[in-house]
């Protein structure tokens, strides 16, 4: 069972300025709720009480705010990554600051979904590879047009969602041992990851669920009325 999760949240959410122009990314709010505490209530929901934050830009906001838990149930420890280049520099800290349990979630803290954390632990444990990258089909933000001979558009589909093509949503399970795999600089997606698949260490679990991740204003706008419409049940 995973009862422990590493968040990172030092992101500055350039593209969300100005509404993180005094506060980090994990702390912009959605549906009158920090996103960071949507993540925090859904870990909760699967017993995913231990979790450390990693942070960065304007840490004490995101701090004050969620204090050690206790007023969501759970219990928060730190880790500062500040200077960190990359998603690899930022695990790498966690990994020399955090004593860590063999097995656990590690997410980019900027996602929310109703991913059964349960049914993915089982699916890592069943395979036992170095990580499993949860992955839920694409959705394509622009029309896709299909042609054939002499320009002739024979078809078109507006912002489909891609059933057959799968994409890394940024939450995963890692095995302690991961470690060993971490770049020296850059982010894991590009090097641990690639690395992992040619070695047949890297494993994927699919959800076709509720999933939303916040980039821009206009992820956000579609956040909230994903959620407003949605009938989430981990508050």
């Amino acid at each position: 069972m995973i009862d422990t999760a590493v968040i990172l949240a030092g992101g500055k959410g350039l593209r969300l300025m100005p509404d993180t122009q005094d506060k980090p990314k994990a702390m912009v709010p959605i549906l009158n709720r920090p996103l960071i505490e949507w993540i925090i209530l859904w870990l909760k929901k699967y017993d995913v009480k231990n979790i450390v934050v990693s942070v960065d830009h304007k840490k004490e906001v995101l701090k004050e705010y969620l204090g050690n838990g206790e007023k969501l149930g759970v219990n928060i420890s730190y880790n500062d990554h500040s200077g960190a280049a990359d998603t690899g520099d930022a695990f790498r800290s966690v990994f020399k600051n955090i004593n860590l349990p063999e097995t656990f979630l590690a997410m980019n803290g900027d996602q929310i979904t109703d991913m059964d954390i349960k049914k993915f632990a089982e699916h890592h444990e069943k395979y036992k590879p170095v990580a499993t990258i949860y992955a839920t089909p694409t959705k394509i933000p622009y029309g896709i047009i299909q042609h054939g001979d002499e320009h002739t558009i024979t078809g078109f589909q507006e912002k489909p969602v891609m059933k057959n093509i799968m994409m890394n949503t940024g939450i995963y399970i890692f095995d302690k041992s991961i470690g060993e795999h971490l770049p020296e600089n850059g982010p894991i997606e590009r090097t641990t990851f690639k690395n992992l698949a040619e070695a047949g260490k890297l494993k994927v679990y699919f959800h076709d669920g509720l999933f939303t991740t916040v980039n821009d204003h206009k992820d956000l706008d579609e956040s909230q009325k994903i959620l407003k419409h949605s009938n989430i049940n981990f508050i």
